[in-house]
């Protein structure tokens, strides 16, 4: 019996130990449990971390490419305007050209200083011309006021105007 009191208290020894042994076991357990959940949540915050940085890298992209777009879209825009404004320019130059092979070969071999003094000269001559006309239009005018009442040898009375269609 006392074989078997002592195999029985080997037995508690093996089986306290077994329990504290399987405690153990559970916390560990437990700890590593804890310790998975957590690294998950972490891994699950960086990943959304991660998606948020890149869609808020994605639309400042998006926005300074636009950016980018739009300054090269008026660059564009206004080397289009002095192209065209260029072309207008040529255009006006080769006009003037041509127009001066029109003139005569003693007006293109004048200076300016002497084309501009015979303008002058036409001009006055305009001018001086403007005022006889005015000059001839007031005489009209003064004779169109002219009029005379004659008799007739028969005794009738005529009146004579001046009419002029102008």
């Amino acid at each position: 019996m006392e074989e078997y009191l002592r195999y029985m208290k080997t037995l508690r020894f093996q089986m306290n130990d077994a329990e504290d042994q399987a405690a153990k076991v559970s916390v560990e357990e437990q700890m590593q449990l804890t310790t998975t959940q957590t690294l998950e949540n972490d891994l699950n915050s960086a990943i959304s971390e991660t998606k948020r940085l890149l869609e808020e890298q994605m639309k400042n992209s998006k926005g300074q490419v636009c950016l980018l777009i739009l300054e090269k879209l008026r660059k564009i825009a206004s080397l289009e305007s002095d192209s065209s404004s260029l072309t207008l320019t040529k255009q006006a130059i080769e006009q003037v050209n041509l127009r001066e092979n029109d003139f005569k070969p003693e007006l293109r071999e004048m200076d300016i200083k002497r084309l501009e003094e015979e303008f002058n000269a036409l001009l006055s001559d305009k001018a001086g011309e403007t005022e006889y006309l005015k000059t001839l239009q007031d005489q009209i005018v003064k004779l169109k006021g002219i009029s005379h009442v004659v008799k007739c040898a028969c005794g009738v009375e005529y009146k004579v105007e001046l009419d002029i269609c102008a």
